[in-house]
């Protein structure tokens, strides 16, 4: 296994070596990913960014988290090299199962979406013996909440912040005065983080989900806050999303989740509007560095999601 990770850390065209036939799969900015087979084996090679957040530990730590909790919903971790080579890499087992940038249309798909998160909630700090960062993206907490958003302004400079968003967050400020005194008691859960419709594999049976390079420990409930603030999402209706809330926490017992959910989701979509206007003012800077190169219409269709954003958060907060 050593020896194909240093010929495929050479970003090799696919092929054949010494009996791997192996592809480049693509799709992720912050990774390089290949598909290599040999016999009965079958896995994932895949290197990731060398950033802070240490991504291929954090998704190692997560699925042997979930191995060792016996749950069939991720994929089996194999290896993981955060030293041998330029960028960190990991390896586990390939997922088979339909993966679409379309959200689930049927029923019977969003209850099984729901289901998998409800599995993740399970596993807690209590039951997991490997260290598991905090989740990378997740509001615990109102407090928790203002913190994410402060953390991506103060990464803009003040006279480089757009004028919508210092609004909005003025907008929030004054209609979370109470509520940010408020503590609701959170049992925390492992959180996978970026709930992207290409990151679920579709079967008939359990889903299974890829790519837990931002997980960690969170409030699980803020999972579907996560899924509904999505750009994968966006167009899913109001009354699936009411629906959607309501099953998880029936299938988790979870009694506050429908609560918390409520006063983080208007707080995300600012979070979001701040996210967007750090990535329009650091990448011409060349701030924001990536595996992949961008796509050449990529300004205008940040443009784009970032006016969505603010419509839909001005329309939430209108409503509070």
């Amino acid at each position: 296994m050593e020896a194909l990770l240093a010929y495929l850390a050479k970003i090799p065209a696919d092929g054949v070596w010494r009996g791997w036939a192996y592809r480049r799969i693509g799709g992720s900015a912050n990774n390089i990913l290949y598909r290599a087979t040999r016999g009965e084996m079958d896995v994932a090679v895949k290197f990731t960014i060398r950033d802070t957040r240490r991504r291929a530990w954090r998704e190692f730590q997560a699925l042997t988290a979930l191995q060792d909790a016996g749950l069939n919903i991720a994929p089996r971790p194999i290896l993981l090299d955060e030293n041998s080579f330029a960028q960190p890499v990991m390896v586990q087992s390939w997922g088979a199962g339909e993966v679409t940038a379309v959200p689930p249309q049927a029923d019977d798909d969003w209850l099984k979406l729901v289901a998998h998160y409800a599995t993740l909630a399970t596993v807690t700090p209590a039951d997991v013996a490997v260290e598991i960062p905090q989740a990378v993206v997740n509001f615990d907490s109102v407090v928790s909440g203002w913190q994410h958003i402060q953390r991506q302004m103060e990464l803009i400079p003040r006279q480089q912040q757009p004028a919508i968003l210092a609004q909005l967050y003025r907008q929030l400020q004054a209609r979370y005065e109470v509520v940010e005194r408020a503590v609701i008691p959170v049992k925390k859960g492992l959180c996978r983080v970026d709930g992207n419709t290409r990151n679920f594999l579709r079967r008939d049976g359990r889903w299974l989900s890829v790519d837990w390079e931002n997980s960690g420990w969170g409030d699980p409930a803020f999972e579907m806050v996560d899924l509904m603030c999505h750009p994968a999402y966006l167009d899913v209706s109001p009354e699936r999303w009411q629906r959607v809330m309501q099953q998880y926490a029936q299938m988790t017992g979870d009694e506050t989740a429908v609560l918390r959910m409520n006063l983080t989701y208007p707080m995300m979509l600012v979070w979001w509007v701040a996210r967007l206007a750090r990535f329009l003012y650091e990448v011409p800077l060349g701030k924001d560095e990536r595996l992949a190169a961008r796509p050449p219409h990529w300004q205008a269709d940040m443009e784009r999601k970032m006016n969505v954003y603010v419509e839909r958060a001005t329309a939430v907060l209108r409503q509070l």
